[in-house]
């Protein structure tokens, strides 16, 4: 019979326990990337953001439409470099709250959406299915959380400070 003591089943129990706890926020911290490269539509990862083919073909049609000869691989490469670029940079303006802070950022933003809203799909889905754009403010408006602050100081339009 082989016997061990009480210590060395302790030591055998820490050591799995520890290169299980390891091998778990090993599998966390690769997970995101790796599932986001198994995606057949993917063809990039920016901090997480995916690119996807549809972008890349409908950047590197509107690149093709420019360009008076056959696209190469060269082309192709600028185009994706370009879609990285541009979403390093859309990344930068969230992080610095541009789009709160600036109000030409903000109103460019919101004039770009709207006429999206109302002229097409959005991200290859239908996102007004037959309803106005006021309709679709409505839904959501009670999908949100509102919280209106000192509400009678601005429903009184005396209290409005005129320019």
């Amino acid at each position: 019979m082989f016997l061990t003591s009480q210590k060395d089943t302790n030591h055998r129990g820490l050591i799995l326990l520890g290169s299980g706890a390891l091998l778990g926020i090993f599998l966390a911290l690769i997970t995101p990337y790796w599932t986001s490269f198994q995606d057949q539509d993917v063809i990039a990862s920016v901090n997480n953001s995916l690119i996807d083919q549809r972008q890349y073909h409908q950047a590197l049609l509107l690149f093709s439409q420019e360009k008076r000869q056959m696209v190469t691989d060269k082309d192709r490469l600028l185009v994706l470099n370009k879609l990285i670029e541009e979403e390093l940079l859309v990344q930068y303006a969230i992080s610095i709250g541009a789009l709160r802070k600036d109000p030409i950022i903000r109103q460019r933003t919101l004039q770009t959406l709207l006429d999206t809203l109302q002229n097409q799909s959005f991200n290859g889905t239908q996102t007004v299915q037959n309803a106005t754009l006021k309709d679709y403010i409505s839904q959501l408006r009670e999908n949100a959380t509102i919280t209106r602050l000192r509400l009678a100081a601005y429903a009184d339009p005396s209290n409005i400070e005129k320019p």
